[in-house]
């Protein structure tokens, strides 16, 4: 466990990817195709959990894995990298979750299936009996795997003990979740499709992205950061605005990529970096992560991303 004067506590989702790209153009159904396949790691809350902690925070997750040999390979995962897994709940019933993605020959996702099945047993009930966790944190994460009776106590704790909450919306069909917690929120990281799912509307040009970013602020977010992949970023608060393009980098694998820069935000914000420079210290994250092969990147640190930044 890292010694860091940052606390955080992570809830939302645990488990395995399963990563597919073609080698070919040409996909025959109802046979085997020549591809790539990768495994490693996944879960929103735990790639935020791990970059965290490589960044040098002091990380509780709360999650809920299957006590399979998944399950215990990957808390014994978690051990390793330094995040505290006593308050992961260990499911009898549940297996651990996955994840399983299919690419394009262009390296742009093509499908993906989940199964999470096991977040669901991460209660109100539960999380009352972790408040401990909420009483010494300086920030809290969560992604919205979470249930909508799970969020009301998150927020509920959260308020009770004056901690700040981000969030990431996770997926287009799981963003509207976070919907009634946005004026509870001071981070927000949706990406294009989940801003427009939040928002209720499309994002097609780069000032609608823009104006969109300064209307989830409307709404009450307090830095609401839409990630547009290799397009960069658009950023909002309550006093600025704009768009930061993306590290020109050699994209090695793109997944886990938003998930540092949530990270990577978030740290900039517990060291009291302005926002600007705490997005800065994000693209910085993503691009890191974009040059590795592991969802998340095992040499990440902040020195790193700093010089970075400098160069």
């Amino acid at each position: 466990m890292s010694d860091g004067e940052h606390q955080v506590l992570v809830i939302g989702a645990a488990g395995d990817d399963t990563k597919v790209w073609p080698r070919t153009r040409a996909v025959a159904e109802g046979r085997s195709n020549p591809g790539r396949i990768r495994w490693g790691w996944g879960g929103v809350a735990r790639n935020i959990a791990e970059n965290l902690a490589y960044l040098g925070a002091d990380v509780h997750l709360i999650t809920a894995v299957g006590d399979d040999e998944a399950g215990h390979n990957l808390l014994a995962h978690l051990e390793t990298v330094g995040v505290d897994i006593s308050a992961v709940l260990l499911s009898e019933e549940g297996h651990t979750s996955a994840y399983v993605a299919l690419y394009n020959t262009e390296g742009e996702l093509w499908l993906a299936f989940d199964d999470m099945r096991v977040v669901a047993e991460v209660t109100p009930g539960y999380l009352q009996r972790q408040r401990a966790l909420f009483r010494t944190a300086d920030m809290i994460c969560i992604d919205a795997n979470l249930s909508p009776r799970t969020l009301q106590t998150v927020f509920r704790l959260a308020h009770q003990y004056r901690v700040p909450v981000c969030a990431d919306p996770t997926a287009a069909l799981l963003a509207p979740r976070l919907a009634p917690f946005l004026p509870n929120l001071v981070l927000l990281t949706p990406d294009r499709t989940e801003a427009e799912s939040l928002l209720g509307e499309p994002l097609p040009t780069e000032e609608a992205i823009i104006q969109g970013a300064r209307r989830l602020v409307q709404r009450g977010v307090g830095l609401a950061v839409v990630t547009l992949g290799a397009e960069g970023l658009a950023y909002a608060t309550s006093e600025e605005s704009g768009r930061l393009p993306a590290f020109q980098v050699e994209v090695v694998d793109p997944v886990g990529v938003g998930d540092a820069l949530t990270a990577a935000v978030i740290y900039g914000l517990l060291e009291g970096c302005a926002p600007a420079e705490a997005v800065r210290l994000g693209l910085a994250a993503a691009a890191q992560t974009l040059r590795c092969r592991e969802t998340v990147c095992p040499n990440l640190s902040l020195q790193l991303l700093y010089e970075q930044l400098i160069v």
